[in-house]
């Protein structure tokens, strides 16, 4: 579990969802330009090491130490070095912090967390990590008395109100969700996270263009453009769910200018495609999405589909397989399997693929599918 600092970041995909991901404070560049970057690291950990020894107790540059070697995949170093620290001082909430913040298993963080709590009550950063972890575990109510707490004893905490305000939106409570955002932004209005995450309550409330104006509010932003490619993956979004699927392409393209291998971005310009039966362009974009995310059941579903619909069976029939291979769960995949193999002329396999979807389609819905597909059955039958 690597807490400390965060940043809330969002990602869209068919069933968006506001998701947390972390960010590591990033040590400044110490070296010259061109130095591999194995020399860069070891001259950025002397630096941090001779900081932390002449500051002890300066947590931030802590942080940064403990994120650069979690960077290098050093987490065992770490572990046992700081396990050394807190043996020294058991009850220094500091330790207690420092050690949970180094651990990948929240579970195995949170009792140190809670002691660094217990051990100073004013400890901010302490607050904030133990409501994230309690957020982790789907336990809203912790997390938001967490984050109450963290802000009793910074008041002006924008990272603390939009993590506040993302509890309150899982916990189903919108109205207090989108107050925490916008007073997210009142104390730093340069805050992207905040604008994403209001951004996204108002898309999913049916205020799309409340959506749109976040997300063009946030654009004008004058700090760094990190978050441009999350921005107009959303703002595509927004103007694809009004209809407006030329500004939804153009605003997806945008993101791409910045993040070129971004995957969502490539998802939604294949579902543009799609939709419009430009099916050669849907499988160019959807390709592009599954060289980034290759075991992704449903963009394999996608692109065998794209790959059906071009009557390019042999490449349809591969992503297919490969759909179920990577999630068995997806009914609609043996279905077009089928018709896939069927069309290619695998009579056999086509019954096979076929007979394993009657079995496994259970929704109502597509009962008169199924009657159609036990037909085609046993008119395979005969060949």
């Amino acid at each position: 579990m690597q807490v400390g600092t965060e940043k809330q970041s969002v990602r869209c995909g068919k069933k968006q969802t506001l998701l947390k991901t972390l960010l590591f404070t990033v040590a400044a560049a110490l070296v010259s330009a061109g130095r591999p970057a194995g020399a860069q690291h070891e001259a950025e950990l002397a630096h941090y090491r001779r900081l932390i020894t002449r500051r002890p107790n300066d947590v931030k540059a802590h942080i940064d130490y403990q994120n650069l070697l979690l960077k290098m995949d050093r987490r065992s170093q770490l572990l046992k070095e700081y396990r050394t620290r807190l043996e020294s001082n058991p009850r220094d909430a500091r330790n207690l912090y420092l050690y949970a913040r180094v651990h990948a298993d929240t579970e195995e963080a949170l009792p140190y967390l809670k002691r660094a709590v217990a051990a100073d009550a004013n400890f901010f950063l302490a607050r904030i990590d133990l409501g994230r972890a309690y957020y982790h575990k789907g336990d809203y109510d912790y997390a938001i008395s967490q984050y109450k707490a963290a802000l009793k004893i910074r008041s002006s905490s924008a990272f603390a109100y939009n993590l506040l305000g993302l509890a309150y939106y899982h916990k189903g409570y919108i109205n207090q969700a989108l107050a925490e955002y916008r007073r997210a932004i009142r104390f730093n209005k340069k805050y992207s996270d905040a604008y994403l995450n209001l951004g996204l309550t108002y898309f999913y409330t049916g205020k799309v263009d409340d959506a749109i104006e976040t997300y063009q509010k946030a654009l004008k932003l004058k700090n760094n453009r990190s978050d441009h490619h999350y921005i107009y993956r959303n703002l595509g979004m927004a103007y694809a769910l009004k209809g407006q699927v030329d500004r939804a392409e153009a605003a997806y393209r945008k993101a791409l200018e910045f993040v070129p291998d971004y995957v969502d971005a490539h998802t939604s310009l294949g579902n543009l495609a799609f939709n419009r039966k430009d099916f050669g362009a849907a499988v160019e974009a959807y390709e592009k999405a599954v060289a980034g995310h290759p075991e992704d059941g449903v963009l394999r579903l996608r692109l065998g589909l794209a790959y059906f619909n071009r009557e390019n069976y042999k490449n349809g029939i591969r992503h297919l397989r490969k759909a179920i291979a990577i999630d068995s769960t997806q009914t609609d995949a043996y279905y077009y399997l089928g018709l896939a193999y069927l069309n290619d002329g695998q009579n056999g396999l086509a019954r096979k693929a076929l007979k394993t979807y009657v079995l496994k389609e259970k929704r109502t819905s597509k009962n008169a599918t199924v009657f159609e597909v036990k037909a085609l059955i046993e008119s395979l039958k005969r060949f």
